[in-house]
C-alpha cells in the first residue's frame, strides 16, 4: 500500500505544470468485519479501500478532489491523468482562499505499528463458549489501518496501525440488556473471554426489580465508557482555536478564566504511539502531545493549517478536535467503585448525552440498564432509565471526589466510510451531587 502511494505521487509530480503545486492523501484499510445477533453471525465480510484526496494549488486558489482506488497502478495513473486536467480548467473558477494552508519545508515520517490480531473464527470460538446461551448483539472489526499523505514541496509521511474492536451487548429474556466493548492492537484471548464474563455477571444483576429513584443529586461512579460520552458532547467545539477565537466555544468560562476544574484534571492530545497519525493533510508534522487543560486550568487550543494561517499560530492537529484524547489518572482502584460510592449509582454506560445549557456548559442524556443501585458498598439492583442535566464544571469540578489510576483505551467503532482511527485513554470518576430527574 505505502509503495502503491508513493507511485501515484511519482505521476502526480510528473503531471505538475510551472506555478502548481499539489498535497495528496491517502486513507486506506483491510478490515474483517462481523455481525451477530442471538451469538450466531448473521453477516460476514472482508473490506479492501483506498481513497486518495487530491488538492490541486496555484497561488491562492485550490481545488479539491477524491478517487476511490482500484488497486490496479495502470487503471489508477490513468484515472490521475485524467483528473488532474479537470481540476487545472476548474482552478480559475474558484475565488482566491486567504486562508490556504502553505508547507514550506518538506518534512518525511514513517509511524508504522504492527499489532497482533485474531482470525475470526478465534474470536468466535470464545463467544460461543463465553457467551453460550445468551443473545449477544455484537459488531467485530479488525485489519490494519493506513494513512499517508505527500505532497510536491517534498513532505512525505506515512502512519499504519493494527486495530481491533467488538462492541457488543447481551440482552435479558425480560428486556434489559448490559453493553461490552473490547479494542486494541495485541489481542489476548484471555482478556476477551474476561470482559464477556463481566457482562454476563452484569446481565445476571438485571435480571432483579428494577429501583426507581426519586429525583435527586447522589454520589455516583462513573466507568471511562460514561465519561467518554459525556465528554464526547463537547469535543467537536471544546478545544479548537477558531471556535475559541469566535467565542463558539463549550469551555467559554473556563477558557476565559472565570471558571476552573479541579486540580486532579489533566487532559492532552496524544497521537503518538499508534494512537493516531502525527501529520496533517498537508503534510505538517505534529508534536506527539498538546496539553488542553492543566491541573484544571485551560491550558492550549487544537490549531489546524488554516487557523494557524489566519490566527499566526503553530499548527499542532489535524483537526480541530481530538484524536487522541488521553486523562491523567488519578489514585482511586476500579474493582473498589461500588465501596467507593458506598450508597449510590455505578454507572458502566450512558443511553446518549446532549449539549443542554452552553453558559453552565450543561450535559443532559439518559442513563440505561447500566445504572446499578449500590448499598453500603454493594450492589443492589438495576434503576430504572433517568435523565440527567449535569454542568461539565461540577462534574470535574466541585463535585470530582477522585479518579481511578486504571485507565481504558476506548477506540472510536465508527465505520461510516471507513474505519476510525480516533480514541480515547480515561479513568473512571467518582463524583458528588450526580442530579437524576425523570
Amino acid at each position: 500500500m505505502r509503495q502503491a502511494f508513493a507511485d501515484l505521487a511519482t505521476e502526480l509530480d510528473a503531471l505538475l505544470e510551472p506555478g502548481e503545486t499539489f498535497t495528496a492523501s491517502l486513507a486506506a484499510e483491510d478490515s474483517d468485519f462481523l455481525r451477530l445477533s442471538g451469538n450466531r453471525v448473521r453477516q460476514a465480510g472482508q473490506v479492501t479501500q483506498a481513497r486518495l484526496h487530491i488538492d490541486w494549488i496555484r497561488e491562492d486558489r485550490h481545488v479539491e478532489a477524491t478517487l476511490s482506488l482500484a488497486g490496479d497502478p495502470a487503471i489508477d495513473r490513468g484515472r490521475l491523468r485524467a483528473l488532474v486536467p479537470q481540476l487545472r480548467e476548474t482552478l480559475p473558477l474558484v475565488p482566491e482562499d486567504p486562508y490556504l494552508p502553505r508547507v514550506l519545508e518538506g518534512t518525511t515520517s514513517a509511524d508504522l505499528h504492527p499489532g497482533a490480531l485474531p482470525e475470526p473464527a478465534q474470536v468466535l470460538e470464545i463467544l460461543a463458549a463465553a457467551a453460550e446461551g445468551l443473545d449477544l448483539v455484537g459488531h467485530w472489526a479488525a485489519g490494519r489501518l493506513y494513512r499517508g499523505t505527500v505532497g510536491s514541496t517534498g513532505q512525505a509521511h506515512w502512519f499504519e496501525t493494527d486495530r481491533f474492536h467488538f462492541d457488543w451487548s447481551l440482552h435479558h429474556a425480560c428486556g434489559p440488556a448490559v453493553k461490552g466493548r473490547h479494542a486494541g492492537r495485541h489481542w489476548s484471548a484471555e482478556a476477551f473471554a474476561a470482559r464477556i464474563h463481566a457482562t454476563r455477571e452484569q446481565l445476571a444483576i438485571l435480571a432483579r426489580p428494577a429501583r426507581t429513584l426519586r429525583p435527586g443529586h447522589f454520589r455516583a461512579f462513573l466507568a471511562p465508557a460514561a465519561l467518554a460520552e459525556i465528554l464526547g458532547v463537547i469535543l467537536d467545539n471544546g478545544f479548537g482555536l477558531r471556535a475559541h477565537r469566535t467565542r463558539q466555544t463549550s469551555l467559554l468560562h473556563l477558557a476565559d478564566g472565570t471558571t476552573r476544574l479541579h486540580p486532579q484534571v489533566t487532559l492532552s492530545e496524544h497521537t503518538a504511539g499508534a494512537h493516531a497519525p502525527r501529520f496533517t493533510a498537508q503534510g505538517l508534522w505534529l508534536p506527539p502531545r498538546v496539553t488542553l487543560i492543566d491541573a484544571g486550568r485551560f491550558s492550549t487550543c487544537l490549531a489546524d493549517a488554516r487557523s494557524g494561517r489566519e490566527y499566526a499560530v503553530p499548527v499542532n492537529a489535524a483537526q480541530e478536535w481530538p484524536q487522541g484524547l488521553e486523562m491523567e489518572p488519578g489514585a482511586l482502584a476500579q474493582d473498589d467503585a461500588a465501596l467507593q460510592v458506598g450508597e449510590g449509582l455505578l454507572i458502566s454506560d450512558l443511553w446518549y448525552a446532549n449539549r443542554s445549557d452552553p453558559g453552565r456548559c450543561g450535559i443532559t442524556g439518559m442513563t440505561r440498564y447500566a445504572c446499578l443501585w449500590v448499598e453500603n458498598g454493594q450492589v443492589q439492583a438495576p434503576v430504572e432509565p433517568m435523565r440527567f442535566d449535569v454542568s461539565l464544571y461540577h462534574l470535574l469540578g466541585a463535585g470530582l471526589l477522585g479518579l481511578t489510576r486504571e485507565r481504558e483505551r476506548l477506540m472510536d467503532p465508527g465505520t461510516y466510510e471507513q474505519r476510525s482511527t480516533r480514541s480515547a485513554c480515561l479513568p473512571g470518576i467518582l463524583v458528588c451531587g450526580f442530579p437524576l430527574t425523570f
